[in-house]
């Protein structure tokens, strides 16, 4: 009794989410599809945008609408029905016409319905669980197409800034060799390296139009479509340890859903155990044709004779062994999710003490190398290749930082997905300079 309450809770839950969700989809797609977004966008912003206008998730609560519709129907007993039939030769007789009426109704073997309606709310409860795997895919997938708008921006205005330090050398080489104390190839060189950077800059400009497109196929909007510049990225809270995120992990939508698969199956089994039974159809019917009142009413029972019981111990075994098949596929989602969440965690982990390194040593390091070789060059201490050394030096560590920055928002969207749910993520901007 108490497992039958439970059920009957949980498809109301089921039942509920799908108005909100249905509610929501049909209120909001129109209007909030073409909605610009705000700026400057943020990571949360960007993927609640993404999980409110995203096509699929539309047709992934209409799958899980036609899923718990099945429900009632399954478990419900077929139409009755009606049968009239005349003798044509009493049409217009004295006697009257001669017809027989019988209702009829098919009745399946004890327990078949209630079979049939375990399957459909599992299939409800699988619906259910994909969609919510869908989510959160859709989120960690938003997240990191999020980090790399924000490192094409983040590297393009590191380029437009590595320019400027170019310019000023340029100048100070110039000045030098318009006093003899630099030769022309100083001038030519830094030339050189700053039509380099402008080419970087076009390949930059490239990416931004590849990311925006990829941000605008995840809203389905057109991919010329504005995407506003960003915010900078969330410092993500210090990571809860990884027990408690395997243990998160094993009530992740994904195996759930492969859960309610294995119940459906093995109810198909049960319900292929059903089928080597007798099948019955009881009537009722009053046929005038019976010179007799009394004998007009009739009543009647048939049933099937399930002769050929191998065809059935067929289907019980193949449905066994789908049955048997589905706790495999169980066992083996779930061996490999923990296994890749597992992995994730060692990855952001990683990714952490690389951008710690990025952010505390190797940019000042960097920074503080090309102002001293400036500095020497422009008093003549210093050679100009020592200072093009530390320039580039320079670029590569701050496009390492960003790069590092966007891999770590990266990593824990990842980590999320496979967690099976978020956990805190700061507020503070404190991972961009």
């Amino acid at each position: 009794m108490h497992h039958h309450s439970k059920s009957l809770t949980g498809v109301a839950g089921v039942i509920l989410l799908i108005a909100v969700s249905a509610a929501h989809a049909a209120d909001l797609a129109p209007r909030e599809r073409q909605a610009p977004l705000p700026a400057p966008l943020t990571a949360q912003v960007f993927t609640a945008a993404v999980l409110a206008r995203n096509a699929s998730l539309s047709a992934m609560r209409q799958a899980l609408v036609a899923a718990v519709s099945d429900i009632r129907p399954a478990g419900a007993l077929p139409d009755p029905m009606l049968s009239v039939s005349a003798a044509p030769r009493t049409f217009g007789s004295g006697m009257g016409t001669g017809e027989d009426i019988e209702v009829s109704q098919a009745l399946p073997w004890w327990g078949t319905l209630e079979v049939r309606k375990e399957i459909a709310q599992a299939d409800a409860e699988v619906a259910r669980h994909d969609l919510a795997a869908l989510r959160l895919r859709l989120a960690a997938t938003a997240r990191g197409v999020f980090a790399d708008w924000v490192f094409v921006h983040r590297a393009l205005a590191i380029n437009a800034a590595n320019q400027s330090v170019l310019a000023e050398l340029r100048h100070i080489a110039s000045v030098r060799y318009a006093t003899g104390k630099a030769s022309q190839a100083d001038v030519l060189q830094a030339e050189v390296e700053r039509t380099v950077l402008a080419q970087q800059q076009l390949e930059w400009r490239r990416k931004i139009a590849v990311v925006a497109a990829r941000m605008n196929a995840l809203l389905d909007r057109p991919p010329q479509s504005p995407i506003p510049l960003p915010a900078a990225l969330p410092a993500p809270a210090p990571l809860p340890p990884a027990a408690t995120l395997l243990q998160r992990a094993r009530n992740h939508p994904q195996l759930k859903a492969l859960e309610a698969q294995e119940r459906a199956a093995r109810a198909k089994a049960a319900l292929a155990g059903k089928q080597r039974y007798p099948q019955f159809q009881v009537s009722a019917g009053y046929n005038s044709m019976w010179s007799d009142p009394a004998m007009r009413p009739m009543v009647g029972l048939s049933f099937t004779v399930p002769l050929d019981q191998g065809k059935y111990r067929a289907e019980i075994d193949a449905a066994r062994a789908q049955a048997r098949r589905a706790e495999y596929d169980l066992e083996n989602q779930r061996a490999t999710l923990l296994a890749d969440l597992s992995a994730a965690y060692a990855s952001t982990h990683e990714a952490a003490k690389s951008l710690a390194l990025y952010r505390d040593d190797l940019v000042p390091l960097s920074r503080d190398a090309l102002d001293v070789a400036l500095s020497e060059y422009g008093s003549g201490r210093g050679g100009f290749l020592e200072v093009l050394t530390a320039e580039q030096h320079q670029l590569d560590t701050e496009l390492g930082l960003a790069r590092a920055q966007s891999e770590y928002f990266d990593r824990w969207a990842e980590l999320e997905r496979l967690s099976g749910r978020g956990f805190a993520m700061s507020n503070v901007a404190g991972t961009s300079r």
